[in-house]
């Protein structure tokens, strides 16, 4: 089969990530965790003679999540593709569901939804399968179309579960239709870790402060933005990216100091 597999949400230009986000509750970010995983399931598909393309939405270029839509779609539909996955994590909204589920629209969806349910319900607590027809990954795609709701990645057991568990190869074999072997001395690879890694380069209470260095950035060709907390009042913070792996953080870190500007990365 020609597979597409593709990650859901993304990390808008303010550097907010459209997704769930399971960290204040003893869980994992969704996007990040996904993010992650699509390229070892990628990898085991590939190993059994499909063939796979991995889609992911550009980081810090989209003003808003809908955005999202048109990029993906445009590709899906136009690959050639026989199958679209989409990787997606739950959540609730008391922070206390847990379990897998798969979505589909077809009969050609629901048999591969209840494929992969299948595997991934032998570590997680099986929620079903679902029709559904409101979701535009669904019913906006020509190729048959799956969204997975793997685990909630605000549940720390789930969480749990997912860190001791290869989810990558499930998903995979779901996919597949039968189990997939490992080479023997193929290496273990840690779980993902859902951690979004962003690098800082200063923190002000004075909003024109912030939008001096924001521009101080941007003349030397870095892409920057400003988000805001709440600290005993609003703190402005400059920052250059968000990244799902730390070594592209530390690479931008590197690259800010060779540049003059002081940055840390923070998480």
């Amino acid at each position: 089969m020609k597979i597409v597999l593709t990650v859901g949400h993304s990390i808008l230009k303010n550097g907010n990530c459209t997704s769930a986000d399971g960290r204040p509750f003893g869980g994992i970010l969704e996007y990040a965790y996904n993010k992650n995983t699509v390229n070892r399931v990628a990898e085991y598909l590939r190993s059994v003679g499909h063939i796979v393309d991995v889609l992911i939405c550009p980081e810090l270029k989209f003003k808003k999540s809908s955005e999202e839509k048109d990029y993906k779609l445009s590709r899906v539909n136009n690959g050639g593709y026989d199958l679209a996955v989409e990787l997606h994590l739950n959540a609730s909204n008391l922070h206390n569901a847990r379990g897998c589920e798969a979505l589909y629209r077809t009969d050609a969806g629901k048999k591969i939804a209840q494929q992969i349910q299948n595997r991934l319900a032998t570590v997680f607590k099986s929620r079903g399968i679902q029709k559904r027809t409101n979701l535009y990954m669904l019913n906006s795609t020509t190729p048959t179309t799956v969204m997975l709701e793997t685990f909630f990645c605000d549940s720390a057991a789930d969480c749990d579960l997912a860190e001791k568990t290869d989810v990558a190869l499930l998903i995979a074999e779901g996919i597949h239709g039968g189990e997939i072997s490992q080479p023997q001395d193929r290496p273990v690879e840690p779980a993902p870790s859902g951690i979004l890694y962003r690098v800082q380069t200063g923190a002000f209470r004075n909003w024109k402060n912030a939008e001096k260095l924001k521009a101080d950035l941007e003349k030397k060709g870095f892409d920057a933005f400003i988000t805001t907390v709440d600290v005993d009042g609003l703190l402005y913070r400059v920052q250059v990216g968000a990244f799902s792996n730390r070594s592209n953080a530390t690479a931008m870190v590197i690259r800010l100091k060779s540049a003059g500007f002081d940055a840390f990365i923070t998480s």
